[in-house]
């Protein structure tokens, strides 16, 4: 009789085990409202183009450029047009927009790579879709760092193609200035990419409440799994009393097909 026996996280983030790799995803929304994602653009989130599409990168300070103060170069995350994982370093100039040289279906991480004085970026740094079409509008935001942060904080991530996922552990928090009872329930969705028209699918839920319980961790005794390529997911906040600042992030373990 064999027992199923977990693999050392540790080894994976060393490489250890072939074809194996994780993903550590976190958001941060500081003023979510009933509906919105847990990510720092704020709101629900835009960026699902059903094709790749042109991005464009923006900052809102000038200081973010080359001999500025700020950032001057960000890497960009994402998956190609074939849902292939893919990544380019672009070059700022502050707030005159700069095109990025690859389509992009979608947009899950991007972080300052060179910065300069203030080692961090100055301003709010997007990328966004250069035009309409393919399911999004000229403007949707798919990165989005706030300013002096380094890094986008976004709870939302899509399996890339030719691997399957398996969920480990996950987290929320939220909390607002009046700690008067005000709550807010917290759903994992997710949502397949198979050629249908997809729906997002709760695979988990809490309930929180600014005093007393305003934090939530979880862990799967068995993976949950597999989770097939493409899949979107992401936290949002629902039945929201109030405004709240909110956290949320989860653990991936990611399997080659």
């Amino acid at each position: 009789m064999s027992y199923w026996k977990p693999i050392d996280g540790l080894q994976i983030a060393k490489g250890e085990v072939p074809g194996h790799s994780s993903v550590n995803k976190f958001g941060h929304n500081q003023a979510a409202e009933d509906g919105d994602d847990i990510w720092g653009g704020g709101g629900v989130y835009p960026y699902f183009p059903t094709a790749a599409v042109n991005v464009d990168i923006v900052s809102t300070s000038t200081s973010d450029d080359t001999g500025g103060v700020g950032a001057i170069q960000v890497t960009v995350m994402g998956l190609g047009s074939s849902w292939e994982e893919q990544q380019e370093t672009v070059t700022l100039n502050g707030t005159g927009v700069v095109q990025l040289t690859k389509t992009y279906v979608r947009l899950f991480r991007a972080f300052v790579l060179e910065a300069g004085t203030s080692n961090s970026n100055a301003g709010n740094i997007t990328v966004y879709a250069r035009a309409t079409g393919s399911g999004v509008t000229i403007g949707d935001i798919g990165i989005y760092i706030g300013a002096g942060g380094g890094q986008t904080q976004q709870a939302i991530y899509t399996i890339p193609a030719g691997k399957s996922a398996y969920f480990i552990k996950g987290y929320v928090g939220l909390k607002n200035s009046t700690f008067q009872g005000e709550d807010g329930v917290f759903n994992w969705l997710m949502r397949l990419n198979n050629g249908l028209n997809g729906a997002w699918l709760v695979q988990g839920e809490v309930g929180l409440v600014n005093i007393g319980s305003s934090y939530w961790q979880y862990e799967y005794g068995i993976p949950a799994g597999p989770i097939p390529e493409k899949t979107d997911i992401k936290i949002t906040l629902t039945d929201a009393s109030d405004t709240m600042d909110t956290v949320g992030g989860y653990d991936l373990v990611l399997v080659d097909n």
